[in-house]
């Protein structure tokens, strides 16, 4: 398991994006490709937002956890995003 490596701002706007991509998902009339694939991001946003790990961010070194955010072990990178 790692470290979490997303600040809560950084949470606040994927949970946000999940949420308007779910209501564009319910808003639409059908469901095709498209709608697929957006259900698939915002289930990845809210696993994100909600455990406050990104593992695109860990392989690439990055972290957007400040000084104000509890991230243990300095967020799993010393690069902030």
């Amino acid at each position: 398991m790692i470290d979490r490596n997303i600040g809560t701002i950084e949470r606040i706007v994927r949970f946000t994006l999940g949420a308007v991509i779910v209501a564009w998902i319910l808003s639409s009339e059908r469901f095709g490709l498209s709608q697929g694939v957006a259900v698939i991001i915002a289930f990845a946003l809210f696993w994100n937002s909600i455990f406050g790990r990104c593992y695109l961010w860990k392989w690439l070194g990055l972290s957007s956890c400040g000084p104000e955010d509890d991230c243990s072990a300095g967020g799993g990178g010393d690069s902030r995003a």
